[in-house]
This record gives structure tokens, C-alpha cells and sequence, in this order.
């Protein structure tokens, strides 16, 4: 024979028990939903590494850097760069558009410049500085001085390369959503 008594017992059971179950799975759901935004974001930054290593935004920009061109690279950078609040590191260079918070993700990869080797030539004008453009090669300095003599640009400027296949560091570490 049920009682009143048990019947009482048995809803109190019922009543805690579905609100452990409601509580446990609006914990899980909460958790599902970050992981959810956390690879979406981390899926965003890598594509936007690789875009820069593929397009050859990363070579353009070390070029340049490495032969008295700082500001040119920097604004290439910046200019292909569509995220904000960023940190990009090519070997022991720094790009910081940053304000840290407490979440961000980073990707990294390692590039080794696949260049062949002699003269480059490198256009650009100065409001217009994400079209930074090199030609070449060429086997001579004055050929890519005659080639850059075909644009229209402000800026024009030649850089030797020689091929070595040292391998550099880059990583990209985006603060935020």
C-alpha cells in the first residue's frame, strides 16, 4: 500500500533529482557552445596565417624589412591582415596590433622563403601600400630597373636575393571573439 508519506518522499526524490539532471546539462551545453566558438576562432586565425604564407605576404614583407624597408613591410603586413587585436611574430620580428586579454589563440608555422635567387623588383605607392609588388627575377640589377620602369608607382626599388633555405619561425596570436 502506498502512503501519502512515500508518495511525498517520491516527489522530493523526482524534484531533486530533475534539478541536478536541468543543472547538469545546461553546464554541458555552456561547454559545447565555447568549444563550438573557440575552434570557429582558431579556424579563423589559421586561415588567416595561411593566407599570409600562401599569397606570399610573409616573403614580400621580409624582403623588404631586411633591406631598409621597414615601414613598407609593416603597412604590407598590416594591410593584409583582416583581424583585429593581434600579435604576428616573423622569426625575431614583431607586428604587435594588440591589447591583450585572457583569451586568444595562437598558430604558428614554419616558412622557408621559396624564392629563386637574383634581382627582385618591388613597386609600390605610398597610399596604396598593401599593393606591394614584386617582379622578377632578374639576372641583372639594371633589367629590374627597367622592368619597374613599366609601373606607375611611387616607389621602386631593387633587392638581391640569394637562395638559402634557413627556415623561419611565424605566429600569429589573436586576442578576443
Amino acid at each position: 500500500m502506498i502512503f501519502d508519506s512515500d508518495m511525498a518522499i517520491a516527489i522530493v526524490i523526482l524534484t531533486v533529482g530533475m534539478a541536478f539532471y536541468t543543472s547538469s546539462l545546461a553546464e554541458h551545453g555552456g561547454v559545447y557552445s565555447d568549444t563550438i566558438k573557440t575552434n570557429i576562432f582558431h579556424d579563423k586565425v589559421s586561415s588567416q596565417l595561411k593566407e599570409l604564407v600562401t599569397d606570399g605576404t610573409i616573403e614580400t614583407a621580409l624582403l623588404l624589412k631586411n633591406n631598409n624597408e621597414p615601414v613598407a613591410a609593416e603597412n604590407l603586413i598590416k594591410n593584409k591582415v583582416i583581424l583585429d587585436n593581434y600579435e604576428l611574430h616573423i622569426g625575431n620580428w614583431t607586428i604587435d596590433e594588440s591589447n591583450p586579454t585572457d583569451e586568444f589563440v595562437l598558430v604558428s608555422t614554419i616558412v622557408i622563403i621559396n624564392r629563386s635567387e637574383g634581382w627582385y623588383g618591388f613597386y609600390w605607392n605610398e597610399t596604396i601600400s598593401q599593393n606591394i609588388t614584386p617582379t622578377g627575377p632578374y639576372i641583372d640589377e639594371n633589367i629590374a630597373y627597367i622592368a619597374l620602369g613599366t609601373y606607375d608607382s611611387e616607389y621602386n626599388k631593387t633587392i638581391y636575393y640569394y637562395n638559402n633555405s634557413e627556415s623561419i619561425d611565424v605566429s600569429l596570436k589573436v586576442y578576443g571573439e
